[in-house]
């Protein structure tokens, strides 16, 4: 059974990958689903930036902070990027509360 059950957005995130801050996404927009008793998160962004150009490649794994949410997506793996700072989606394992103060 595939049952979608929630999506949330974020117009700027913050990226981060093994506990640094590499750069950021815009428009992020991540959904929830249900399928084969357990959940999926997978989501999308209109522009990657980052410091080192290393860093925008398919398969690295990264945090995703929605600073305007204080959510955080772990362990978000980019599954397909367009072109060097471009859209893309991605698939993170789980969705955490973040505590930003």
């Amino acid at each position: 059974m595939l049952k979608m059950e929630r999506t949330c957005n974020s117009i700027k995130c913050n990226v981060l990958h093994e506990g640094k801050l590499i750069g950021y996404m815009d428009g992020v927009s991540v959904t929830q689903w249900f399928l084969k008793n357990r959940y999926s998160y997978k989501g999308s962004f209109s522009n990657f930036v980052t410091e080192n150009h290393e860093d925008t490649r398919v398969g690295i794994t990264v945090d995703i902070i929605f600073l305007d949410l204080n959510l955080m997506a772990k362990d978000a793996r980019i599954e397909w990027i367009n072109a060097f700072g471009s859209n893309g989606t991605f698939q993170a394992l789980r969705i955490e509360y973040c505590d930003l103060k």
